[in-house]
């Protein structure tokens, strides 16, 4: 796993543009939280929650529709990855089964294309779960504005506050960044916010 290390302003990370550091970050380091990735992938490579569950010991799911990704995620990861469509998911199952807290610390979304990451985010129980923190990837850059709009008109809606609009990695527009402001500090979350901003320049702030 040690390739897949990178750091950002010396500060360690596995995710593609720092969202774990961003989760974590809003959290306070906090250790033992909860998460749902939704598209998990790789173990490692670009991945959202590694950092969260080898470090600060947090606990979760992942979500991901090829098997062959499935197998090996839960060949190399604590915790487990699920091979499901998570367009057609029944969330609500899983949550009350394993126990997860109304409010849950973390959300990972990262599937394509755009209209597939729209469709997993209706999927959810959104109005009887929340999420302190919701790192959601629209694909601006390829897809257009039609379905990174419409997320932020649900999540919005929600009250949820986007922090960080159209992250930038390789110079593509990708991504919008929230907070359950209920949960998040203002003093710590008014300090991230920014659009279109690439996001080696977010964790300068």
């Amino acid at each position: 796993m040690n390739e897949y290390k990178r750091t950002i302003n010396e500060k360690l990370t596995f995710s593609q543009a720092g969202q774990d550091l961003f989760c974590s970050i809003m959290h306070g380091e906090k250790k033992d939280g909860i998460y749902l990735e939704i598209g998990g992938s790789h173990p490692y490579e670009s991945n959202n929650t590694f950092l969260l569950e080898s470090k600060y010991n947090w606990k979760g799911y992942s979500i991901e529709i090829n098997k062959k990704e499935t197998d090996f995620y839960n060949l190399k990861r604590k915790n487990l990855c699920l091979n499901h469509d998570a367009t057609n998911f029944d969330y609500i199952k899983l949550f009350k089964e394993k126990n997860f807290p109304k409010q849950i610390d973390y959300l990972s979304i990262d599937i394509e294309p755009a209209e597939n990451t729209l469709k997993a985010l209706k999927a959810l129980p959104l109005d009887k779960y929340r999420f302190s923190v919701i790192t959601y990837e629209h694909d601006n850059y390829v897809s257009g504005p039609k379905c990174m709009e419409e997320s932020r008109n649900i999540l919005k809606s929600l009250g949820y506050k986007l922090v960080v609009s159209n992250v930038i990695s390789n110079k593509r527009d990708f991504e919008d960044w929230y907070v359950d402001p209920n949960i998040i500090s203002e003093e710590i979350w008014s300090k991230y916010v920014s659009e279109k901003i690439d996001f080696f320049d977010i964790f300068e702030m």
